[in-house]
């Protein structure tokens, strides 16, 4: 009797400890189904990849927007910038085949060269930064993606009397969560 009632609580006990990892495992599987660092990793592999593992497909087009813009104007001014730059060289060098096709002069090529390399510069600095922004959306929108906005969180702003020695008045905040 005594062996009975030994082999049922190891048993037990055997069988309460293999089940307690189980729930355990799965509650870790539960945290890792939407990992922020996955969805940095993909948007910083493939922009607009980590709004999608967000499930925020709504900021696709703001993202290939942002890139198409900022790609368009580098290509943009990347010709102008050859263009002149071209034309200011045609300006100063001793060959007879070569003739500047523009109407400005050498110090107004001189100018709009410096301008558009400055343009074509900023726009790659523009598409560094849609590209990092891309990154850390997908970066915060992951750590927010089990953040709770239930009913009962509020905000009342309302005026308010303090009473001291003598009557004060104010402007009261309640947060409730």
């Amino acid at each position: 009797m005594k062996l009975f009632v030994t082999s049922l609580l190891l048993i037990f006990a055997i069988t309460s400890f293999a089940q307690e990892p189980a729930v355990a495992d799965t509650l870790i599987a539960a945290e890792k189904v939407h990992s922020p660092k996955k969805a940095t990793i993909r948007s910083a592999v493939l922009p607009g990849w980590g709004q999608v593992y967000n499930k925020k497909t709504w900021k696709l087009p703001i993202v290939y927007g942002g890139m198409g813009t900022c790609v368009y104007f580098i290509d943009r001014n990347t010709k102008k910038y050859k263009l002149y730059r071209n034309a200011l060289v045609a300006e100063f060098d001793e060959d007879p085949n070569t003739v500047n096709n523009t109407i400005y002069d050498s110090s107004q090529l001189n100018q709009l060269t410096d301008d558009y390399r400055r343009l074509l510069d900023i726009s790659y600095i523009c598409l560094a930064a849609v590209y990092v922004l891309n990154i850390i959306d997908a970066n915060v929108d992951a750590h927010l993606f089990t953040y709770d906005i239930g009913e009962d969180i509020s905000m009342n702003v309302r005026p308010s009397f303090i009473q001291t020695d003598r009557v004060n008045t104010g402007i009261g905040l309640t947060i409730n969560f």
